[in-house]
């Protein structure tokens, strides 16, 4: 079992067991990333636990499922109907788009139908991410103007999520070879493992430059891993990236702060610059649905600035 998933109940391991190791073994040979085989297994455990707690369960369970040819459209409906009873729309949504993979799998594999053919996922309310204004990104960079090591270290991977708005995760898997301080690039591992090249500022690169020359003074200073923890407690996880954030949020007035917010703001000034093709190249999307999710927050600001540009008026 893979960290943090949810264990089988004996009963569901029973009957949905032996399917879902099997899903997990095809999710592993088609070399997805560890984070995808546990969103994916995990929400099928999820299910299963579901499945066997309810199935024929007096008058408020559902009809007995032996196995998982027994599922119906409505059982899976169910299941979803029970998560937003407790949990938010976004989480149902996600655990929907999880367990239709391990459908998808299984009916290609067995060749049998596959009972969410004709099922939509939860619809999700559109809850826009701040997106940080000048003045609170000078603050941050301001709160990080020293020369100690976390100070230097910070300062540095605020600047590449300003500049680049990687995601938590592709920040934490940086190594020091990845960056080209000369090209100013950065080579990233994104999702489905695809590598590709974004790019820093010059003060961006100045502040990795200055963060590299303290990193080579710390105890793991040989590790691959770019980013290195305070006070030689090794690498840097992705937990301590968000906790390192919320505290320099806090230190100036920005509540809650979280990279997500960062690929949130970087996505909102790049639409002004850059064309379509480079956000979407740049951010790592394929799909032109992700750019106009996370470009929403301030469409209306841009599109206020662009009017101020040529007004009518001023062309008569």
């Amino acid at each position: 079992m893979m960290p943090g998933m949810a264990p089988l109940t004996k009963r569901a391991e029973t009957l949905f067991g032996r399917e879902i190791a099997s899903f997990r073994r095809f999710l592993k040979a088609e070399n997805k990333s560890d984070n995808t085989i546990r969103i994916y297994t995990d929400a099928a455990e999820r299910f299963a636990n579901w499945l066997a707690a309810n199935s024929g369960a007096g008058d408020d369970g559902i009809e007995p499922v032996g196995n998982w040819l027994d599922v119906e459209p409505k059982h899976i409906q169910g299941w979803i109907i029970s998560i937003l009873e407790t949990r938010t729309p976004g989480y149902a949504n996600n655990q929907y788009r999880a367990i239709q993979q391990f459908f998808r799998w299984l009916s290609d594999e067995e060749e049998i139908p596959n009972p969410m053919q004709r099922l939509r996922p939860p619809e999700v309310p559109e809850k826009p991410v701040p997106v940080l204004r000048v003045d609170q990104l000078q603050a941050l960079l301001r709160s990080c103007q020293g020369r100690d090591f976390v100070s230097r270290r910070d300062l540095a991977i605020i600047y590449v999520l300003m500049d680049t708005g990687i995601r938590r995760a592709e920040l934490v898997g940086l190594t020091v070879d990845n960056v080209d301080l000369d090209l100013r690039e950065i080579q990233v591992l994104g999702k489905g493992r695809r590598p590709r090249i974004v790019t820093i500022g010059r003060r961006a690169a100045v502040a990795l430059d200055r963060y590299l020359r303290v990193r080579a003074q710390q105890k793991w200073a040989d590790r691959p891993e770019l980013w290195l923890a305070e006070k030689g407690r090794g690498v840097l996880t992705e937990s301590g990236v968000r906790l390192m954030l919320r505290r320099r949020g806090e230190a100036v007035g920005i509540p809650g702060l979280h990279p997500h917010m960062l690929r949130h703001t970087w996505a909102h000034y790049a639409k002004m610059h850059l064309s379509e093709e480079e956000i979407m190249r740049l951010a790592g999307w394929r799909s032109r649905q992700m750019l106009d999710r996370y470009a929403a927050s301030l469409a209306d600001e841009r599109a206020r600035e662009a009017g101020k540009r040529r007004p009518l008026g001023d062309e008569l």
